[in-house]
């Protein structure tokens, strides 16, 4: 299992910036902005400076004192809502993640999503790419970005396929709204499914089954009258490897089965054949190619 985090979030001394902080995402925005605001010590004040004996003098460096307070908690807040998480999954893998909230996101293979750790409790976004299941705790407006579209729930259990020119959305439980780059909107309920085409938000009017969607999750392949073209797009992910067709007409022919994902890619390749009419052969550079028989 994976998870890269690009920027390194890891480092030691960035824990230990961060461990004060402390921002704990069941309070509220006020009490984690006072939290921030400790951080930048007790100035003395003005009146507390003449009281005292020998502060006379001491008037500049409490100015000083308090822009250099000012200046710290600009940074901090600056570098909390700029500093992203990024977590990726690589071919042939899956993996789960937990967001700062205690929602969880279900990665499939060759899949990445990015988002601001410190600033999560004032902005529950996801960047995502690739495909990923996501159980969503209860809370204020969550949001997934994609390229062709964008994702908003507030606490349900949801799919994104977000991949190239597709993007597509189903929901499991809850309410799910899907918009598309023209801010056009649709509403998903338990059970239904939608999708972007030519950047326009289609919710579909058949019955989609939730088994197929997910199939993934539990280590499955299963398609209903899938073109080839997909079919092996999935295998290429799933087991780090290039398919090639020798006819290109092989692409937009149809599959229809489900069986579980072997470990060896060869034995997924002999299932899909199995009744095509349909062949594959290694080729020197590792690579895999579809042929008719």
């Amino acid at each position: 299992m994976a998870d890269k985090n690009i920027n390194k979030d890891s480092n030691s001394a960035e824990e230990q910036l961060f461990s004060k902080l402390e921002l704990s995402y069941k309070k509220s925005k006020a009490d984690v902005w006072s939290e921030l605001e400790g951080m930048m010590g007790e100035a003395p004040t003005v009146a507390e400076a003449i009281i005292a004996p020998k502060k006379v003098k001491s008037i500049s460096w409490i100015s000083y004192s308090i822009a250099a307070s000012i200046i710290l908690f600009l940074t901090f807040g600056l570098f909390a809502r700029l500093y992203t998480k990024t977590v990726e999954v690589g071919a042939g893998e899956l993996s789960s993640h937990t967001l700062p909230d205690g929602s969880i996101v279900h990665l499939n293979a060759v899949s990445g999503i990015h988002y601001n750790p410190y600033w999560w409790r004032f902005n529950r976004e996801v960047g995502l790419e690739g495909e990923a299941f996501f159980e969503v705790e209860k809370g204020e407006r969550f949001t997934v970005i994609s390229k062709l579209g964008s994702t908003q729930v507030l606490g349900t259990k949801f799919n994104i396929y977000a991949r190239g020119n597709a993007y597509e959305v189903f929901c499991e439980s809850g309410k799910v709204q899907v918009s598309d780059s023209q801010l056009a909107k649709v509403i998903l309920l338990p059970g239904e499914f939608a999708e972007i085409k030519a950047d326009k938000v289609v919710k579909s009017t058949e019955v989609v089954q939730s088994s197929t969607i997910l199939a993934w999750r539990r280590g499955q392949f299963m398609y209903n009258t899938t073109p080839f073209a997909k079919v092996f797009s999935d295998l290429e992910r799933q087991y780090d490897v290039k398919i090639q067709m020798e006819d290109q007409s092989i692409a937009t022919e149809n599959y229809t089965g489900i069986f579980e994902r072997p470990e060896r890619l060869e034995d997924a390749l002999q299932i899909i054949c199995l009744g095509f009419d349909l062949t594959f052969e290694r080729k020197t550079d590792g690579s895999y190619l579809i042929k008719k028989k």
